[in-house]
């Protein structure tokens, strides 16, 4: 087997791994939502996978992609003999970070208008995130509640918040957007650097770390992208299956690339933007969308910061164990 076709092979086990972590969301909030009972405990702990998911994104950007940008450019600038000491990746990091900011007004303005906007936080967990529970005594009748609703007599019924679903679309939408956007990416880049590795044990060392990343960064992907569809479910699959094929497509593109006879400056000038570029975006989702969402509802702070804590602490660990395999590996 030559390594062009474990490479191959490897892609497809990737995407494999990223398609079922991804989906795997849907199924925890099929078990919360098929039960009325312990409907607080149940948000509760989506709140705390959200932050963990939110310190998975936080070491993923400040201990993998940032330092790897400056590792890259700290090269890229004394071989191209430019030699500058104007700080260029975190120019492009924050270009990154304005870029998807843009992408979010403009969506904003393209689909959606004041009057539809969501009464309550597109991400921020809460009990009517699933359910609303209206207790009623006798036939009286629930308050302020649509004409089509005063109709019926309702006895003690647990209604599902379809309006505020319905209203909620166009934020979830976009929300989703956003985000896939920016872990697809990351994702392609990450791929980039399986496809260019030339040594087959660097292949298997580099895919082994990335499978496990990849699993985690997956479901965290498939928890935000599920709540914010909540609860549609083609938007989900779709957006899930899209970032899974991005790290094969970018493992795929890495071979083309290294095979290629493209000048060398370039391509790593070009893989550097991107890079960089992801960075920014990381960052915008990570405190604008995830965690500042999940601060806002009325969950417990110290709960949700260990749950961030621990995210981080996870991948910190995996980057330790990485960063022991390649001192493993250069000093044989």
């Amino acid at each position: 087997m030559n390594d062009l076709h474990l490479q191959l092979i490897l892609a497809f086990a990737m995407l494999a791994t990223t398609i079922a972590a991804g989906f795997f969301p849907l199924k925890i909030l099929g078990w919360t939502s098929s039960s009325t009972q312990n409907i607080h405990r149940a948000s509760f702990i989506l709140s705390l996978l959200s932050c963990f998911a939110g310190g998975v994104f936080i070491a993923t950007s400040f201990l993998d992609i940032i330092p790897h940008v400056f590792s890259n450019f700290a090269k890229l600038n004394e071989a191209s003999g430019l030699n500058t000491t104007y700080p260029l990746p975190g120019l492009f990091i924050c270009i990154g970070f304005f870029l998807v900011y843009l992408l979010e007004v403009l969506f904003a303005l393209l689909l959606s208008s004041d009057e539809h906007k969501c009464t309550q936080n597109k991400n921020g967990t809460n009990d009517h995130e699933l359910f609303q529970l209206n207790e009623m005594n006798g036939d009286a009748e629930p308050k302020k509640v649509s004409d089509s609703l005063k109709r019926h007599s309702l006895n003690r019924s647990t209604l599902r918040m379809s309006i505020e679903v319905e209203e909620c679309k166009t934020d979830g939408f976009l929300y989703s957007v956003t985000f896939a956007t920016a872990m697809s990416f990351h994702s392609i880049l990450e791929g980039l650097a399986l496809g260019v590795q030339k040594q087959m044990m660097d292949i298997l060392t580099l895919f082994l770390s990335l499978l496990v990343h990849k699993g985690i960064e997956a479901f965290s992907v498939g928890l935000q992208v599920t709540r914010a569809n909540s609860p549609r479910l083609k938007p989900v699959i779709i957006i899930v299956v899209i970032y899974a094929l991005m790290t094969p497509l970018g493992s795929i593109i890495g071979v083309i690339v290294q095979q290629s006879y493209i000048d060398v400056l370039v391509k790593e000038g070009l893989m550097l933007a991107m890079e960089a570029f992801a960075a920014g975006t990381f960052i915008y989702v990570t405190f604008f969308e995830i965690l500042a969402a999940e601060r806002s509802n009325e969950y417990s702070s110290t709960w949700q910061l260990m749950a961030t804590a621990v995210g981080f602490s996870v991948i910190s660990l995996l980057a330790l164990v990485e960063a022991w395999q390649k001192q493993r590996i250069s000093e044989d």
